[in-house]
């Protein structure tokens, strides 16, 4: 699969994507000096050129349009532990240049996504702290698109910091405050919240925790203010094939729009998790349900899930979510194969407006490695929308990629890559294939800790 975001049309980030490109590829050179530090590291830098071949549907008539292009784009992700610091990253990007063979003109489109999060923690220290970014699509006015560089972009900044006490040998009590920040165009500017928290955990047994975690979250938004507080009962617990567990409790919300009027809600929140955990694969399977808006997300100090990513975002007001994720990765499912896969479902009530919405996701990903130098990767992704009929599916659209690798050196390979879109939709966009063939030469490295 690849990293996905919207077109942010900056020149900021079209340089900025230069400029990772050419440090990716010179780090091979330059990496071996991080080693001490490194867990898992790989990055690339490419070079590619294509054709893209677009068909719209407009009810009566179907328009056709085919593009040249000319491109780089690069990636890094891995894991870099030092003493208490350890810092988790995922990034990708395009920077592409197309001619339309119809009428000549050329343009160019821009797209970054990723995440990265920074965490401090000393167990011989009553302080910790984290940091994290993250780059997004955003799918509210364009709704799904064939061409990714058609969505919207946001950037979100957090941080926070923790202070830990220890009443007795079993227990842990833990303060904290974590603050957070969207950038972008519009409405996805200037979101901020704020959230207090207070966390007590006691050991149960060897293997189990028990605890109580009450915050409080402020947020900002363009004409509307959310305050919430949050109560949940926790159990953890650990286990030879994996871990455990569940919490419950619940949220108080209280808006207050320009002027003046104000609405409390009241909802019910917990969840429950089991994750399968091997030399080789792993699965879990999680259903959660909270109440919270896009804004005060941003401060709820919630690690991302780098493996599963996802394509596209909403933002959205104050709702009760109820999702259920299952994930599974698996690095040997054959001798000379991995697999990944994860599906979501998540169903959305405004608590403003009262309507309910369904959101879709899944993906699978499968690697074959054919030969000591030649690879094969397929994936497959779909994500979907409906309103209050969770069977009627609005907008939707499935995105498949087929890719061969041929390494050339150490750290160079060529490529042949397939990305087909297919986007559906019920509502006022039309229908839209699209199918994209590159030719790729790609410049990488790929690190890890020899323990």
């Amino acid at each position: 699969m690849e990293f996905r975001v919207g077109n942010p049309n900056k020149p900021c980030l079209a340089t900025a994507l230069v400029g990772t490109c050419c440090l990716v590829w010179t780090s091979a050179a330059t990496a071996q000096g991080l080693s001490e530090s490194i867990k898992t590291l790989s990055g690339s830098a490419s070079v590619f050129t294509g054709v893209t071949h677009t068909r719209t549907d407009r009810g009566t008539t179907t328009d056709t349009n085919t593009e040249p292009s000319l491109g780089l784009s690069g990636q890094l992700g891995g894991v870099l532990e030092s003493g208490a610091n350890s810092l988790v990253l995922q990034y990708g990007g395009t920077l592409e240049t197309s001619r339309d063979t119809s009428d000549g003109d050329q343009e160019s489109d821009t797209s970054v996504t990723g995440a990265s999060r920074y965490t401090h923690y000393d167990p011989g220290s009553r302080v910790d702290f984290n940091l994290g970014h993250s780059i997004s699509s955003v799918r509210n006015d364009t709704g799904f698109v064939v061409n990714t560089s058609g969505y919207d972009t946001r950037n979100t900044l957090s941080g926070g910091a923790g202070l830990r006490f220890y009443p007795g040998d079993l227990s842990t009590l833990r303060f904290s405050v974590q603050a957070g920040r969207s950038f972008g165009d519009d409405e996805l500017n200037d979101e901020e919240s704020y959230t207090a928290a207070s966390e007590f955990s006691r050991r149960l047994s060897n293997r189990s925790t028990g605890g109580l975690n009450v915050s409080r979250s402020w947020s900002e938004e363009s004409d509307t203010d959310i305050t919430i507080d949050s109560a949940q009962l926790v159990y953890n617990l650990e286990m030879e094939s994996g871990y455990f567990s569940i919490g419950g409790g619940g949220s108080r919300a209280e808006t207050e729009y320009t002027g003046g009027t104000t609405n409390d809600f009241d909802a019910l929140t917990g969840f429950v998790e089991r994750g399968w955990v091997a030399t080789d694969w792993s699965t879990s399977i999680k259903y959660d349900r909270s109440m919270s808006d896009s804004a005060t997300d941003l401060s709820l100090n919630l690690p991302p899930v780098f493996s599963f990513l996802p394509d596209s975002i909403r933002i959205r007001d104050l709702v009760v979510r109820d999702s259920l994720l299952a994930t599974h990765n698996n690095s040997r499912i054959c001798d000379v194969c991995d697999l990944g896969l994860f599906a979501e479902g998540a169903v959305l009530e405004s608590q403003n407006s009262g309507t309910t919405t369904h959101e879709y996701r899944a993906g699978v990903k499968l690697g074959f490695q054919l030969t000591s130098l030649q690879r094969l990767n397929f994936g497959y992704s779909w994500e979907g929308d409906a309103d209050e009929d969770a069977d009627v599916i609005v907008d939707q659209i499935h995105r498949l990629y087929t890719g061969w690798t041929r390494q050339l050196a150490e750290n160079t390979s060529f490529g042949v890559v397939l990305n087909q879109s297919y986007l559906r939709s019920k509502a006022d966009t039309d229908d839209q294939d699209q199918f994209e063939l590159r030719l790729v030469l790609t410049r990488g490295f790929s690190m890890s800790a020899q323990r």
